[in-house]
């Protein structure tokens, strides 16, 4: 099993926001589409949760190949942004 170490998050960090359209503006996400265990990863839920957020439509995502889901990041922080249940670290 691989493992992705991800910077502090925006929603982690105390203190002045990074700007929309900056080059920080992932807050340490990967600069393209992520799948649904990156997303958990980096969230701190299960896999199957992001995959519940994006059928009953509060994720959003977009088809890749036959069966897979990719994520935006800016759809991820915006799902955390709504309340994404994350781990209490």
């Amino acid at each position: 099993m691989r493992r992705t170490i991800y910077s502090e998050s925006e929603h982690t960090v105390t203190g002045t926001a990074a700007p929309a359209d900056g080059p920080s503006a992932n807050s340490g996400l990967p600069n393209r589409l992520m799948t649904a265990f990156e997303v958990a990863e980096f969230v701190g839920c299960h896999e199957e949760t992001v995959r519940r957020a994006y059928w009953r439509g509060l994720l959003v995502s977009q088809r890749f190949g036959v069966r897979s889901r990719r994520f935006h990041p800016r759809d991820v922080h915006d799902w955390i942004s709504r309340g994404a249940p994350t781990r209490v670290s």
